[in-house]
């Protein structure tokens, strides 16, 4: 089975295919926690909804890290992003800082590399805001948190995966992130989603 690249021609081209298939603007998702002082290495997209209790707020895969048969995902875009159930302080956000703005990522098809970045290139949506920590009416540190307007992480060229075939995004560091509290990140792959059409 080959792996596909296309141009953003060859992407809006799809609208055009007939027949059994349908074009779907789609997003695959993919969750994985981070605890203190204890992540070097996440693959993500190797889990699957309903696995041991993983839900659809935690990834939209239907089997661990390839597609259904008769599917195919163009990616367009990746994009990276922390996410916390508590109430945002300057620890959570520092938490989040310390997540996404170290490492690498890898987009990974099969045995082969089709992105290698910083993670901080995968950074999107907004992200903003004040922080500051008192103790006993002292403010010992505050911040701002400039905003990202612009999502980055799109791919020039747009690599097609097929199904059943492998594939994963791989986020490292070489010194694991120290954080206040266990923090998710979320990597999403933003694109088309080919599959048969009902009925």
């Amino acid at each position: 089975m080959k792996v596909s690249v296309l141009t953003r021609k060859d992407v809006r081209d799809l609208s055009v295919i007939a027949g059994g298939l349908e074009v779907l603007d789609w997003v695959l998702y993919d969750t994985l926690s981070i605890a203190t002082g204890a992540v070097t290495q996440l693959r993500f997209f190797q889990q699957a909804t309903g696995q041991a209790g993983i839900t659809l707020e935690k990834t939209n895969m239907e089997l661990p890290g390839q597609l259904p048969a008769g599917y195919k995902f163009v990616i367009q875009k990746l994009v990276a992003t922390p996410r916390i159930g508590l109430a945002l302080t300057g620890a959570l956000v520092k938490d989040m800082v310390a997540v996404t703005h170290r490492g690498y990522a890898q987009l990974m098809i099969g045995t082969r590399p089709y992105l290698q970045c910083p993670l901080i290139n995968l950074i999107g949506g907004a992200f903003q805001g004040f922080f500051g920590t008192a103790v006993g009416g002292t403010l010992l540190e505050q911040g701002y948190v400039a905003p990202r307007t612009i999502v980055n992480g799109e791919l020039e060229y747009s690599p097609a995966i097929p199904a059943n075939f492998t594939f994963s995004v791989q986020v490292g560091y070489d010194t694991a992130p120290t954080v206040s509290a266990t923090t998710d990140l979320c990597i999403q792959a933003v694109g088309k989603l080919i599959r048969p059409r009902q009925g």
